[in-house]
């Protein structure tokens, strides 16, 4: 017994160097691995702090969706101050409308135009006497 004792501590200790560098890594792979309960907390922490930020937004949003009710669509009957009607053309589910307007009303009127569900797919703007003209191609957003 003595003599496989002895061959055993003789024998190259280069033998030794890999199976205890492999325990080595093994050990700190698994003492730098997080705990699976931290993560969970942290995680949940996380998706609860986002949970009380969203929810005051939420109610904003639904507060908003109410007063956002989609407008009826009156080439007429222009609700954009700085805008009046010279001409209006209906062709199928849309139209050309021709307007005068001032500078500050071009994007209270694309504004409206997307509450009515109006899109503007094509226009020009060219300066006339002291107002612009807006020429817009509009159509109907649902059309097909």
């Amino acid at each position: 017994m003595r003599e496989h004792l002895e061959r055993w501590l003789t024998e190259r200790k280069s033998l030794f160097v890999p199976p205890v560098a492999l325990i080595l890594i093994a050990g700190f792979w698994i003492g730098l691995q997080p705990q699976p309960l931290q993560v969970q907390d942290s995680r949940s922490a996380r998706i609860q702090e986002q949970w009380r930020k969203l929810l005051p937004l939420r109610a904003t949003l639904q507060d908003v969706g109410i007063e956002a009710q989609p407008q009826i669509f009156s080439p007429v009957d222009l609700p954009v101050a700085g805008a009046s009607l010279i001409a209006w053309r209906p062709v199928g589910r849309g139209g050309e409308m021709q307007l005068e307007v001032d500078w500050q009303a071009v994007p209270a009127l694309f504004s409206w135009l997307a509450r009515c569900g109006m899109v503007a797919t094509a226009f020009t703007l060219r300066p006339e006497k002291q107002a612009l003209q807006l020429s817009l191609q509009l159509e109907a957003e649902d059309a097909p």
